[in-house]
């Protein structure tokens, strides 16, 4: 048993060494091999023709002129690897005008190629480019044309060189636009632009920062190189921040006249954070409300329609379709309809409230009247305008040479049919304009209540007319400056609060009197005329006339508005009194009128 276990033994440790010597073998052939790679590779690769040979390449994928200042540095393991520093492209125009400068390539490469010493790059990494984009004041841009976009056969540009898997680190864009005198810089910009081939799909995830905020951007194309050479191709990109979302998906171009159609949505949680993030400051004079928009869009070279579209702002929910064109002698042209399903018009009074101050505002006002021509129908199921409620509103839009005007065709208001025009100044809605309504048919009591009037009050259904001009913004204190007229015709009503026996027989007392002291009643009329004209700050009263079997009513003088108070001279014949002749004036303040029979005032010598 002894000798048979020492048997077992010897056979184990002669296995042992057998396997070490086995495995000892193939390592140091490994060894030998990766030295031998490491040392003769060096000698089969020259790199003297490395730097002229990516210039070129640099010259073809950007149509400028590439000098690389550092040394070629090239790396075999774990992968061939080139390395080059301080590239710069400049235009090839004869101007030496940097276009982009980058901090290091590093890429690698097949073997076989580097042998013949035209290395095919594959996976380029561009370490810190600064890149230049100029629009010059001709229009023009600083980049010249690459001759692969030049190429109307993709298979013949494919033969090029083709880009591969190229990795942006820490990127800068510097966008310069000489006719608006307006320079943009996006940095920090990441990411990666996968394109195999000219005739593969492309796909491009680069994310940066831009004003402060941090920008996501992402691009797939089916056919990129019909996309850059002015072909349609289907493509889906998008923009994502914490200030704007903006994606499309469909057909496109970017030729010399870029066109669109598919799918487009834009949002942004705040309009002034949008505004602020553009601009580089905070907006006043727009809303902090959400915006939600989302259509199909077809664009041409001097048209865009938007169709199948949902706009939400604010509160407000609506669907309609959009045209904008450009005609011949540049006017742009907005048409469509918009249905809403509710229109809060108060709740756009931040935007408004600022106009006036906002000079920025005031411009891009000026610049749309004058600039644009529109036309755009609109309806509600419901509109709140300062103290009105409108239902069924069906208005429109509409601005020519320099003038705008909004038209109420038709709305429901107070059981009544309200139209009317609101025409801006030539200086636009903060320099005032023209406002005319037209009600018709209406509950009287309740459109005065809606108006906020309180004290005797006609009832009854009847017809307004409203006129007014102002050289102020219509929500603006200095709107009491304004002037116009109103006119009230009502049939077979009742003047509330006012008990027209009760005040005949204090006028016949003839002491003063409140005008409350006759407010415990109301006295029917079949017919009332009221007519007044205001400005500079007082309104006059015309004629007041209120015509019932009791007697009859009639009213004019003057209101200072300015101050509420009221000096007006006033007549009733009761009729139930052998239609005796009752005169009074009125004075002190509305609704706390003060009534003081003629007769207390003595008649004149």
């Amino acid at each position: 048993m002894r000798r048979k276990f020492l048997h077992m033994m010897r056979d184990v440790r002669l296995l042992s060494r057998l396997r070490r010597r086995h495995f000892l073998w193939p390592a140091a052939i490994g060894v030998g091999l990766a030295a031998g790679y490491n040392a003769v590779l060096p000698l089969l690769i020259s790199t003297t023709d490395v730097r002229p040979t990516v210039e070129h390449m640099l010259d073809a994928w950007s149509g400028g002129k590439s000098r690389i200042a550092g040394n070629p540095e090239i790396s075999f393991w774990p992968e061939p690897t080139l390395t080059l520093r301080s590239a710069t492209i400049e235009t090839a125009d004869g101007s030496s005008r940097k276009l982009a400068h980058i901090g290091s390539i590093t890429a690698t490469f097949s073997l076989l190629s580097a042998i013949d010493g035209t290395p095919a790059l594959r996976d380029v990494r561009l370490v810190e480019p600064v890149v230049t984009l100029e629009r010059r004041t001709d229009g023009t841009l600083n980049w010249r044309r690459p001759h692969w976009l030049a190429t109307p056969d993709v298979r013949a540009a494919d033969r090029d060189t083709p880009f591969g898997d190229v990795t942006v680190e820490n990127g800068r864009l510097q966008v310069i636009d000489l006719v608006t005198n307006q320079t943009r810089e996006f940095s920090g910009i990441s990411g990666t632009i996968a394109w195999p081939s000219y005739s593969k799909e492309l796909s491009a995830r680069l994310s940066g920062s831009l004003g402060g905020q941090m920008v996501a951007w992402t691009l797939e194309c089916n056919e990129p190189l019909s996309l850059l050479t002015g072909r349609d191709t289907a493509l889906k990109t998008s923009l994502t921040s914490a200030a704007l979302n903006l994606s499309f998906e469909g057909n496109g171009n970017l030729s010399s006249a870029p066109a669109a159609a598919g799918r487009l949505q834009v949002s942004t949680a705040s309009l002034q954070a949008l505004s602020a993030w553009y601009q580089g400051k905070g907006a006043r004079a727009l809303p902090d409300s959400g915006f939600n928009l989302s259509a199909n869009v077809t664009s041409g070279k001097a048209s865009l329609k938007l169709d199948d579209l949902h706009v939400t702002l604010g509160g407000a929910n609506a669907t309609g379709i959009l045209d904008v064109s450009t005609s011949l002698d540049n006017t742009r042209r907005l048409e469509g309809t918009l249905a809403f399903d509710r229109i809060d018009l108060n709740g756009l009074q931040p935007f408004i409230d600022p106009l006036v101050p906002d000079e920025v505002t005031q411009q891009l006002s000026d610049a749309f009247a004058r600039g644009w021509r529109a036309d755009v129908r609109l309806s509600a199921q419901e509109a709140l305008v300062g103290p009105l409620r409108l239902e069924d509103l069906a208005a429109g839009i509409i601005i020519d040479h320099g003038r705008a005007s909004i038209d109420v065709a038709d709305s429901t208001y107070a059981n009544g049919r309200l139209s009317g025009r609101l025409e801006a100044s030539e200086k636009g809605l903060a320099g005032g304009g023209k406002l005319e309504l037209v009600l018709k048919n209406a509950d009287l009591s309740a459109a005065l209540a809606g108006l906020g009037f309180t004290g005797p009050v006609p009832t009854g259904r009847g017809n307004v007319n409203f006129d007014l001009t102002t050289e102020h913004p219509f929500w603006a204190a200095q709107a009491a400056e304004a002037s116009g007229r109103i006119r009230l015709s009502l049939a077979n009503g009742n003047l509330s609060g006012f008990d027209a026996s009760t005040f005949a027989n204090l006028v016949r007392a003839g002491e003063f009197f409140s005008l409350t002291q006759a407010s415990d009643g109301n006295f029917a009329f079949q017919t009332a005329d009221i007519e007044a004209s205001f400005g500079e700050g007082s309104a006059r009263l015309n004629r007041a006339i209120f015509a019932g079997e009791a007697g009859n009513l009639s009213v004019n003088g003057v209101i200072p508005y300015r101050s509420g108070s009221l000096a007006l001279a006033g007549t009733y014949i009761d009729t139930l009194n052998a239609g005796q002749r009752l005169r009074f004036f009125v004075g002190g303040s509305w609704p706390n009128a003060v009534i003081s029979p003629l007769s207390v005032l003595g008649e004149p010598n």
